[in-house]
């Protein structure tokens, strides 16, 4: 099948740059270093000496929470602006990278290495960024006005419902549109930024525009394409969740339950550029046979 024939050249070439995923995961661990080092020093300064923390270690809740905002009542603005200014700062880190990987899978005869790989992030990141500009209209025409049509549509379906039964379908399908409106938006505008380093164009408008002729065409074997990747990206999850549960987080444990979350990082740092591969290779075979 030709899908699976994508998948695997799709595997192919993100293990031939596996440097690009120890990268993005260096990356995300020095980041989310600086995002941890203050809660850090917060917890260490509350709980040190307190019995509380054998209980927050265990998984006591979040009752500590509290404490913190009633003894830190004036750092708590500056807490939270230290959780949504990363957040804002984590997606702009994401499109400079996704210029890197991107460009590294189309630079196939080259060799990976930090000098072209942070070259790549810099040099596509004001065409990622438009491209992320544009992207939000489109979510917000799907999200603000199609979803809610189709929500409007379960609400007349369930609104003289007898029974919790028709409540609980109609939440599980409005979750699962939601989800896979979600991934047609993410797999459009992946597919833009594949077509501007791949044609080396700067013209963010003009490939928004070809994509929809391009997707359009073959919408169902990329699509398809898409959710392939992404189920590998559930199952890893599931795995590690199944994994990880368990776990005692106390001693030497509590090392290897941290191993076994970075590995569960790697892994989603390896999805992520299978993702671009895939479409990658999709769109070059299908620009390539139509000439």
């Amino acid at each position: 099948m030709e899908i699976i024939k994508f998948f695997r050249n799709g595997v192919h070439t993100t293990n031939q740059r596996l440097k690009m995923v120890v990268y993005l995961w260096l990356v995300n661990f020095l980041f989310s270093l600086l995002i941890v080092m203050p809660i850090y020093y917060l917890f260490d300064k509350t709980f040190s000496r307190s019995l509380a923390s054998d209980y927050l270690v265990e998984g006591m809740g979040f009752l500590w929470l509290g404490d913190i905002i009633y003894k830190y009542q004036d750092f708590y603005p500056a807490l939270i602006g230290w959780i949504i200014f990363p957040g804002i700062l984590f997606l702009f880190l994401s499109l400079y990278l996704e210029g890197g990987v991107i460009g590294r899978i189309a630079a196939a005869e080259e060799k990976v290495d930090l000098g072209n790989f942070f070259g790549d992030c810099g040099k596509y990141f004001f065409r990622f960024f438009r491209v992320f500009l544009i992207s939000c209209l489109g979510y917000l025409i799907v999200f603000g006005i199609i979803f809610m049509i189709i929500s409007a549509l379960f609400r007349l379906w369930t609104k003289n419902a007898s029974t919790e039964w028709p409540l609980i379908l109609s939440s599980n399908l409005k979750f699962l549109i939601m989800v896979l409106l979600f991934s047609l938006i993410r797999m459009f505008f992946d597919y833009v930024k594949v077509r501007l380093v791949a044609e080396k164009s700067k013209k963010t408008i003009k490939a928004t525009l070809l994509n929809f002729s391009f997707i359009g065409k073959r919408f169902f074997r990329a699509w398809l394409l898409y959710l392939l990747v992404g189920l590998v990206t559930i199952i890893l999850a599931v795995v590690y969740l199944a994994l990880y549960q368990p776990l005692p987080k106390l001693g030497f444990l509590l090392v290897i339950a941290f191993i076994w979350q970075q590995a569960y990082i790697f892994s989603k740092m390896w999805t992520k550029v299978l993702f671009f591969s895939t479409e990658y290779r999709f769109f070059i075979h299908y620009r390539t046979s139509q000439g």
